[in-house]
């Protein structure tokens, strides 16, 4: 398994963990995974989880007109989000603990 198929399992957090900072679009988003050498394959990678948040309401989406006059979609973490996103940060730690015990055990084995 590759580093790109670990983060996918880990997207909705992370996006979700930057929109919590500040509203954002996809472009943007990505860039923001980069700075943390989280890398997507594509800028088209990020939208498939930002509508599945978009469909789960965890995010607000708005668009606003860029200076070149084009429209670009934000979105916003919303209350329900902002749970969601403790619950996932809570499992997530709960089982980084658990997967460091099992590999800790193992080693002490070997």
């Amino acid at each position: 398994m590759n580093k790109t198929s670990l983060l996918k399992g880990h997207l909705e957090m992370c996006v979700l963990s930057i929109l919590k900072k500040k509203k954002s679009y996809g472009y943007e988003i990505m860039k923001e995974l980069e700075k943390y050498d989280l890398k997507l394959k594509g800028v088209s990678s990020i939208y498939p989880i930002l509508t599945k948040l978009k469909e789960q309401q965890w995010v607000d989406v708005s668009s606003e007109i860029t200076d070149s006059g084009k429209a670009r979609i934000y979105y916003t973490i919303n209350h329900l989000g902002e749970k969601h996103l403790e619950k996932i940060i809570g499992d997530w730690i709960e089982l980084q603990s658990n997967i460091k015990s099992l590999l800790t055990n193992n080693e002490e084995e070997l």
